[in-house]
């Protein structure tokens, strides 16, 4: 029984994909734009190509802002080893970006001000900002919210939860991130690490960082004693990772130890190949002597 019961939902699956998939109609496809982004007013009707390549786009006008978009169907092959199961269909629009440069535009005089009051470039997507200088403590977290506030002012649809990612150092030194929908702040600890490699290292030059496993950067010794003293690197793959440039020693890597459930900092020579020495670590008592 069980048998035949799976037989007949495999032959009604493969129905399901190998059937006549088409665009969606007119009709579809204005329902679809006032119901994910409200009323609007239709301008045309675009039809191109035929059979699975056939596409079928609708004009609109969005009635709240004025906005001109465009809500797109087509079909899009399934294919899997090489092999085709049939289409698809799938809807697309340009509204979102387009509301968002709405949004920027309505609101530029607001965030100059924050640009010009906290030294930051805000790019034209919202969803990113760029220190010039390195922010007091808690700056990040405090621009990062004051772009929010100006975007929810303006999200007159209330239809945008925007997450907001700050950065620093030209790009290469990442401080946290606002999640918009749930107003929650992640802060990351970017300076923490840069401050005690460059106490111990004088002349070392913070390069960038890179998330990874402890194991790839820290040699099979020490990795072990990190383990005996309760480290969790079992993980997965979210431990950043810290590079530097230094004059005698070359590229140095490192990290906050309290990623991996311990205290302290470590710091180890870049290798290639195969994990460094370590320079620097206060949970092994391993310390740089020159």
């Amino acid at each position: 029984m069980k048998k035949h019961v799976l037989t007949v939902f495999i032959v009604c699956l493969c129905a399901m994909l190998f059937c006549s998939c088409s665009v969606r109609s007119k009709v579809s496809l204005i329902s679809y734009a006032k119901s994910e982004f409200g009323d609007c007013e239709f301008v045309k009707e675009e039809v191109k190509g035929s059979g699975n390549d056939k596409v079928r786009t609708v004009y609109l006008i969005d009635k709240d802002t004025g906005i001109e978009y465009t809500v797109t169907s087509t079909l899009n092959e399934m294919n899997l080893d090489g092999s085709s199961f049939g289409y698809t269909e799938y809807t697309s629009s340009d509204f979102t970006n387009l509301y968002i440069d709405y949004i920027r535009d309505n609101a530029r005089d607001e965030l100059d001000d924050i640009e010009e009051e906290y030294g930051v470039t805000i790019e034209d997507n919202l969803g990113e900002i760029l220190f010039e200088e390195r922010p007091a403590p808690g700056q990040a977290e405090e621009v990062a919210r004051a772009v929010d506030a100006v975007v929810d002012s303006y999200d007159v649809k209330e239809l945008l939860e925007l997450t907001y990612l700050v950065f620093a150092e030209d790009g290469s030194a990442y401080l946290g991130v606002l999640n918009g929908g749930t107003d929650e702040w992640s802060g990351n600890n970017v300076y923490d690490v840069i401050d005690y490699v460059q106490s111990v290292f004088p002349d070392a030059e913070y390069k960038a960082s890179i998330y990874g496993l402890p194991e790839s950067y820290v040699n099979t010794e020490d990795m072990e004693r990190l383990r005996k003293l309760g480290c969790t690197d079992e993980a997965a793959y979210d431990t950043e990772f810290f590079f530097f440039s230094d004059p005698k020693y070359g590229t140095l890597v490192a990290f906050d130890l309290e990623e991996i459930g311990l205290e302290g900092f470590l710091i180890t020579e870049y290798d290639y190949s195969i994990p460094g020495d370590t320079l620097d670590c206060d949970a092994l008592g391993i310390h740089h002597q020159d």
